[in-house]
């Protein structure tokens, strides 16, 4: 009976201590950097959740990739010197230096990992840095931003929609929402416009110059840039064309020349005249 008491507390403990190495081994997750500097980072995390499987590595372009960094906007919109529109969350510069790195990430990341990111904006100084992720999984990119934005939406919508982001996507964060995207679709999709650039102009007073920030327009709306797309791409086809017939004409003149050329050749010229066949004459 003395044993019972000790075979009780010692199976406790055992259980307690495998507890608490279950707690201990998922709320840890291991770190794989893919490049660090003052600008940002990116790295592969893993995800101890036996639930997140993603389909890596995954090989999606960096155009591509591009496109969708530059496809997030911040859900509320500004003013602006053209009116309301809505602001991206990632500036040109911004974008070109996550999209290699992304899509350098994903080209590495294992089923069990995803890319994690972190980016400061030149935009201003003292701005809060910008956080997500992004993994890829059942042929679409999931892409959450976590840090640095308070709602997002993806512009064209018609390539993506909007779902809650688990826990381990957004940083452990509730009710951040995440963008599924088709990237094939954005594959095909035109690159946005530029986004406007800051000038800083000066406008002399009574007292004093003070500086002015104008904000030039932002590029026109995406069907706006489609259609400009289009009108420029039909306008070259057309030059094409027309180049094409000029050529035609001009080879055809050229064959008629050369045949005119010919027929008159041919009616110079005359047949040598027939040699008459040498009589047989009989010798005597």
């Amino acid at each position: 009976m003395s044993t019972f008491p000790y075979a009780t507390k010692l199976i406790n403990t055992t259980l307690c201590g495998f507890i608490c190495l279950v707690f201990i081994v998922t709320g840890c997750s291991s770190t794989s950097r893919i490049a660090q500097s003052a600008k940002g980072s990116v790295s592969l995390e893993e995800i101890m959740d036996w639930s997140f499987e993603a389909s890596h590595p995954a090989i999606i372009d960096q155009t591509t990739i591009l496109k969708i960094v530059k496809g997030v906007y911040a859900a509320d919109t500004r003013m602006s010197a053209a009116g309301s529109k809505p602001m991206r969350v990632f500036n040109d510069e911004d974008a070109e230096f996550l999209a290699p790195l992304l899509a350098q990430g994903l080209s590495k990341a294992k089923p069990e990992q995803l890319v994690v990111f972190r980016v400061s904006s030149s935009a201003g100084s003292g701005s809060e840095p910008t956080a997500g992720s992004i993994y890829v999984h059942q042929g679409a990119l999931h892409f959450t931003v976590s840090k640095g934005a308070a709602a997002t939406t993806f512009l064209p919508e018609s390539a993506a929609r909007t779902e809650q982001a688990p826990p381990y996507a957004a940083g452990g964060k509730a009710g951040v929402m995440a963008h599924v995207i088709d990237y094939h679709a954005m594959a095909q999709a035109p690159m946005p416009a530029a986004l406007p650039v800051m000038k800083t102009a000066k406008t002399q007073t009574t007292s004093s110059l003070t500086p002015v920030t104008a904000i030039e327009s932002e590029g026109p709306p995406e069907m706006q840039v489609q259609l400009s797309r289009a009108k420029d791409m039909l306008t070259k086809k057309d030059t094409e064309i027309r180049v094409l017939r000029k050529e035609s004409d001009w080879m055809k003149r050229e064959l008629r020349e050369r045949d005119e050329e010919i027929k008159a050749l041919k009616a110079t010229v005359k047949a040598p005249p027939k040699k008459k066949k040498a009589e047989a004459h009989r010798t005597r």
